[in-house]
């Protein structure tokens, strides 16, 4: 990982370089921009980044398109998918996917070939949707058809004379009786009328039941006890170390592991609210993945090799045994995890602890431990 370290501290020093003029990077396809005042004026084959105060897609995107601003504008047609979000967010551009679209005030005047959601004050819909829709607002005007369903949360609705729902119209309001839609936009029989507090519940992700929950469990331990066990056959000397590191001074690892964590995931942000630094975020990001993953494989294998110990099995000298402790360890964190309150204490606390054993180790290499 020490590779990372000059990208790391690059792209902690580069808002300190920024200036109000658009930054763009393109790398495999991709465009990454961002700005005070950012226009995509160039056909992309693949996805666009782009953030700034004021920023425009004015040619082609043949991937998805990822936008963020004050004012946001899409003139071009986007292949895949599209992600606006913004104080004013203006579409005339098709959408070949699905369009999440979050806001203040939204104007969608180009059709969308998936499925749409926006939310935002004031949402204003006047091109076809060919998927199903999730409009939520305090004000929304519809002159469009929607070929699927709606579901629809507003304060006032103002139904144009292109409006039509070939699907089912859910309609969420406080006062549902109150809802007038006209025979031509869905007739009565096509319309259900749902409280506003049933809107999340509706349109969230629905809990999974017990055995999916337990396949993930199961599938959860088996990746963690897996790569606990590739770690510790690949390098067992610099594990051994690790966990000596852990186990030596509890405290000062899960200190570490926090403070490490914390300054990675902050530098992602800051670097998400300055000109230029918009594009080295990879960088932290993929560092805070890596030390997370690590922190976390390293914290079960750390308590695996504590459990066979107390079982009598003493450290682990074989690849075997290693195996033993990630599995014991994985199987242990994720029963732990299972835990209300306490449960999720004890896992950030196994997590930590792991994590400040490698940031320990990456920036204090010279505290060397004998392998056992």
């Amino acid at each position: 990982m020490k590779f990372l370290y000059p990208l790391l501290f690059a792209a902690l020093a580069a808002p300190a370089l920024a200036e109000d003029g658009p930054s763009v990077w393109t790398f495999g396809g991709d465009s990454y921009a961002a700005g005070r005042t950012v226009t995509s004026a160039e056909a992309i084959d693949g996805d666009l980044f782009i953030a700034g105060y004021n920023v425009k897609a004015r040619a082609d995107i043949a991937g998805s398109a990822h936008m963020a601003g004050r004012y946001v504008t899409l003139d071009a047609a986007v292949g895949q998918n599209l992600y606006a979000a913004g104080a004013d967010v203006d579409l005339s551009g098709a959408v070949g996917g699905n369009a999440t679209v979050s806001g203040e005030t939204l104007t969608i005047g180009a059709p969308v070939e998936g499925n749409l959601r926006a939310a935002g004050t004031t949402v204003e819909l006047s091109a076809p949707v060919a998927g199903s829709a999730v409009l939520g607002g305090q004000e929304i005007e519809i002159d469009a058809e929607i070929a699927g369903d709606l579901a629809l949360a507003a304060e006032t609705v103002e139904w144009g004379e292109a409006a039509k729902v070939a699907g089912t119209l859910h309609i969420y309001s406080d006062d549902p009786d109150a809802v007038e839609v006209p025979v031509r936009v869905a007739p009565a029989e096509r319309i259900e009328l749902h409280d506003t507090r049933d809107f999340e519940a509706a349109t969230g992700p629905e809990r999974p039941g017990f055995f999916a929950r337990l396949k993930g469990w199961i599938g959860g331990v088996v990746v963690v006890g897996l790569l606990g066990t590739a770690l510790a056959a690949l390098a067992p000397a610099y594990v051994a170390e690790l966990r000596q590191k852990a186990l030596a001074r509890p405290m000062r690892s899960l200190w570490m592991g926090f403070l490490g964590l914390s300054a990675l995931v902050g530098s992602i942000l800051f670097l998400a609210l300055t000109g230029i630094g918009i594009v080295l975020v990879p960088v932290p990001l993929i560092a805070a993945i890596l030390l997370g993953v690590g922190g976390y494989v390293v914290g079960a294998y750390v308590l695996g090799v504590w459990a066979t110990g107390v079982a009598g099995r003493g450290e682990p000298a074989s690849v075997g045994d290693r195996a033993i402790a990630a599995f014991a360890g994985a199987a242990i964190a994720g029963a732990v995890a299972l835990v209300p309150w306490l449960g999720w204490l004890a896992m950030m606390a196994i997590f930590f602890i792991g994590a400040g054993a490698l940031v320990v180790r990456m920036f204090a290499p010279g505290f060397r431990v004998e392998q056992v």
